[in-house]
């Protein structure tokens, strides 16, 4: 037979462990949304974002692959100075002007071996990047899925192809990624 203090403890135990818990998930969400603040976090890479009012969902397949990387914390995020930088919604206003330009890739596309990169979806009038079919041999590895999602710096002039802005990528060492530098395959 249980006395009515083992019941307390009983209920008091089961108590503590749903606050616990329940304490656990909201540290896990907070964490989760501010990955900055972590020493170590975990990327999921090419997974279908959510669509919003400014992203889009990816053409390539979705994946569940995953890697752990560093945070601030041990990295700065830009290693290129933050003299010359402008916002991907700013480029049109900077036309024939060598620039950094700052955003994240949200699409990509492969068109005729001329890679896209797309800091908004639809691109259309919004800045957006070219690889040429003849500069992506410079690259190893396939620009279209490395910089899909990842927070870039592009540096080159600023030109209007059909009245909207691009920058011509002719190598890697035009495109400088958060945490990364340019220090990758």
């Amino acid at each position: 037979m249980s006395s009515p203090l083992s019941k307390r403890i009983s209920i008091g135990t089961i108590l503590i462990a749903i606050v616990a818990f329940s304490a656990g998930v909201a540290a896990g969400s907070y964490f989760a949304t501010r990955p900055s603040q972590n020493i170590i976090t975990t990327v999921f890479t090419n997974v279908t974002p959510v669509p919003t009012a400014t992203t889009s969902t990816t053409p390539t397949t979705p994946t569940s692959q995953f890697q752990s990387s560093s945070t601030a914390s041990q990295r700065p995020k830009w290693i290129s100075s933050d003299s010359n930088v402008i916002s991907y919604t700013q480029a049109g206003s900077y036309v024939n002007q060598l620039k950094t330009v700052e955003g994240t890739i949200v699409y990509t596309a492969v068109s005729g071996g001329n890679v896209f990169l797309d800091f908004h979806y639809p691109y259309q009038g919004y800045f957006y990047v070219v690889i040429f079919s003849s500069s992506v041999g410079n690259f190893k590895f396939s620009p279209a899925s490395f910089y899909m999602n990842k927070e870039v710096r592009v540096t080159g002039t600023i030109v209007l192809y059909k009245g909207t802005p691009e920058i011509i990528v002719n190598t890697p060492s035009q495109i400088e990624v958060a945490y990364m530098g340019f220090n990758y395959p």
